[in-house]
């Protein structure tokens, strides 16, 4: 799918206005603050996912002081045409062409995918950052899984707050138990195609990487079901001493290793974000291999800590690939560039080239 062209009205600090973009790669430039991160994060609201992480719908002024909502309205074109649109205001609603429709629904119609300058430490970074990268991936591939990941998360907080009051807990156990079993194959079944696609897109990584999927705190019996209620068994005497759940998909990782050891022991820091964009970019391939559909890549400032080499590696992958592109940077060039480059100044978009 490619955005043809996105409306922005009253939306955070970006002047009012309609972009029409080119259909291939899309870079974004400008100091911090001009508005980059808003025009990506508006693509990304009509694509059916939330802000970015950290922030709001709501969280700053919109343009022109305005309290009321903000509109966003997209063209998208490929696979089939559609229009989205997005009110903003302490939630976000969305319509496909004027009607009411779930998030779920647009993320699979228009598959895309974002990355911040978080997701460039997927490789040295705690669990969780890991954990969300295959959430997104998930959430894209089953229209279910977002759903089944917020009454698992629910779950936990009622499991959590019952251990933590010494209060009877086999209730939470047995709303868990199905929950986590399905979470858990699906995590494993993405983790198995990610590895199909770093195949496809090994130029971009520095050596030879392998992956694996672990469940937390799990005693690794192959029936996802059994195994939550054998592990909560070991670990039952443990979590009412400590009060925390130590058995679920809130432990999951995803294990990165090269040549037989963790990857951040083999790697060098530069070397671990060529890494981390083989892994953004293996993405793209199974959304696009599993949905029948181009994805969309969003990236946050996603270059700016590769070296030369890494960058011009990303940039042909990226141009390789034929996928549409948002890329932002705050950096005055950006040599090599083979698409159309934007100028973002006090929320004033006008592309240059």
């Amino acid at each position: 799918m490619r955005c043809s062209r996105i409306q922005t009205v009253e939306y955070r600090n970006l002047k009012p206005q309609c972009l029409e973009w080119a259909l291939g790669l899309n870079l974004l430039r400008g100091e911090n603050g001009a508005g980059k991160t808003n025009v990506l994060e508006a693509l990304r609201l009509v694509s059916g996912w939330g802000p970015f992480r950290g922030r709001s719908a709501s969280d700053i002024p919109r343009w022109g002081g305005s309290s009321g909502k903000s509109a966003l309205k997209a063209g998208f074109e490929g696979e089939e045409t559609l229009e989205i649109g997005a009110l903003v205001g302490r939630r976000v609603d969305l319509r496909k062409d004027g009607h009411p429709v779930g998030a779920s629904t647009v993320r699979s119609r228009v598959p895309a995918l974002s990355f911040t300058p978080e997701d460039l430490s997927l490789v040295e970074g705690a669990p969780a950052i890991r954990r969300r990268f295959l959430d997104s991936l998930c959430a894209l591939l089953l229209p279910l899984y977002a759903l089944r990941l917020l009454e698992y998360r629910r779950a936990l907080r009622q499991r959590t707050a019952a251990l933590r009051q010494s209060r009877g807990v086999s209730a939470t156990a047995r709303v868990l138990a199905p929950l986590a079993s399905w979470i858990w194959a699906s995590r494993a079944g993405a983790v198995d195609l990610l590895r199909m696609g770093l195949s496809e897109v090994g130029g971009l990584l520095p050596g030879p990487v392998e992956i694996a999927f672990s469940r937390g705190g799990s005693l690794g019996l192959e029936d996802g079901l059994e195994d939550f209620w054998a592990s909560l068994a070991r670990h039952s005497k443990v979590e009412e001493r400590i009060g925390l759940p130590l058995v679920g998909p809130h432990r999951d990782d995803l294990v990165i290793e090269g040549r037989g050891k963790p990857a951040v022991q083999v790697f060098s820091r530069g070397h671990r974000r060529r890494v981390a964009v083989a892994l953004m970019m293996a993405a793209g391939w199974v959304v696009e291999r599993k949905l029948r559909r181009s994805p969309i890549l969003i990236l946050d400032e996603v270059a700016a800590e590769l070296d030369d080499s890494g960058r011009k590696t990303l940039v042909e992958a990226l141009s390789d690939r034929k996928w549409q592109v948002f890329a932002a940077t705050a950096e005055s060039a950006f040599d090599g560039w083979p698409g159309a480059t934007w100028i973002v100044r006090e929320g004033s978009v006008q592309r240059t080239a």
